[in-house]
């Protein structure tokens, strides 16, 4: 039998952009409301429910209609279920996962009379053909008709029945922590020359354009230009925890020339600062900004997402929620040689308390 609607989505890694069925503009599938789908068992429940809502009312005095599967069998997903990493302003921070389950399910519906049967397949395969859309975001990559059943008259209900069957290919998302308590920040290297007894030893840490600051710890962030090649920064972006009465010191931004030490101009506003900061054509390379603490600081930025459940640094019995953040410049900020940088410092050598900020200067454009 020629399948009722049959589509297929194309591959993909990391990006959740993916073209429609119709072939018109690009359409997000989305994961099941709550993003809760995790296991099989849990996405045949969310596919039935799915489907239970294109069910129409029988009517006065008859059987509920329904849909159940009649068989079902689980398949992979990418290479062992995972479809890639998705970033949280800018931060990798978490797991794409899913599965996908291929089954045939079946469609019981009611009438009155076998003419009345027959007009409920009918309008529920028409209803399920002009949804195809809609089926493909919530997760069903093909829904093929398979047969349908002659209407059968059910005298002790004083009704008929009619049953049509489809198979589906479904898929579900979700998004995994794999078990991550903290992100990767810094990472210390020791070696030891192959001599023995020699005491020498080297210490050194690897740093990206990130830093962490919690009651450990607040060391500045900071990016330099180099020598033969602009470094352009075009925003800032955060994970920040910050549990409710957390104080916090001054927080300075600052746009410097490391052989001028004359203070830096300063700057009563964000706009202003970056404004002149990034000036094209006479950008001002020895200024600063400083902020009462990280309340005014992180109001300049904008959400970029859900907050994210990560580890429980408190120790409150709670997993802490990292709201991300984003703040991209208008401007590039553009540093042209070794002697300018952009410092972001924190005015004590660490919080006074638990909490955690990550910080990262973003060098290709925020969105």
């Amino acid at each position: 039998m020629t399948p009722l609607f049959s589509f297929r989505r194309r591959n993909e890694s990391t990006t959740p952009a993916l073209a429609s069925p119709t072939g018109l503009a690009p359409v997000l599938l989305a994961p099941p409301p709550g993003d809760q789908v995790h296991t099989p068992d849990q996405a045949v429940t969310a596919l039935l429910n799915q489907l239970s809502t294109y069910l129409n009312p029988s009517g006065a005095g008859l059987p509920d209609a329904g849909v159940s599967t009649v068989s079902v069998a689980e398949r992979t997903l990418g290479l062992g279920n995972r479809r890639g990493n998705e970033q949280a302003a800018g931060f990798a921070i978490l797991s794409l996962k899913g599965g996908r389950i291929e089954a045939v399910v079946r469609f019981q519906l009611w009438a009155g009379d076998p003419l009345g049967a027959d007009a409920v397949v009918a309008d529920l395969q028409g209803r399920l053909l002009a949804a195809r859309t809609e089926l493909w975001d919530l997760g069903f990559l093909v829904i093929t008709q398979l047969d349908t059943s002659l209407a059968e008259n059910i005298p002790s209900l004083s009704a008929w029945r009619k049953t049509t069957d489809f198979k589906v290919l479904y898929e579900y998302r979700y998004r995994d922590l794999d078990g991550a308590e903290s992100l990767i920040a810094r990472i210390p290297i020791h070696v030891d020359p192959e001599e023995s007894p020699s005491p020498a030893r080297e210490t050194t840490t690897v740093r990206d354009q990130i830093v962490r600051w919690d009651e450990q710890g607040a060391e500045a962030l900071s990016v330099a230009g180099q020598r033969h090649r602009q470094v352009r920064i075009r925003g800032l972006a955060a994970l920040a925890y910050l549990p409710p009465g957390f104080s916090s010191a001054e927080v300075r931004v600052a746009r410097l020339l490391r052989d001028n030490p004359a203070p830096p101009t300063s700057f009563a506003n964000w706009a202003d600062f970056v404004d002149a900061v990034t000036d094209p054509s006479s950008p001002e390379r020895h200024g600063e900004i400083t902020f009462a603490d990280l309340d005014p600081f992180f109001a300049e930025f904008a959400p970029a997402g859900d907050p994210i459940p990560l580890g429980d640094w408190d120790e409150d019995g709670v997993t802490d929620e990292y709201r991300p953040l984003m703040l991209a410049f208008s401007r590039p900020l553009i540093l042209g040689g070794s002697n300018e940088m952009l410092r972001i410092s924190y005015d004590d050598s660490a919080f006074s308390a638990p909490a955690v900020v990550y910080l990262r200067i973003g060098a290709r454009p925020l969105a």
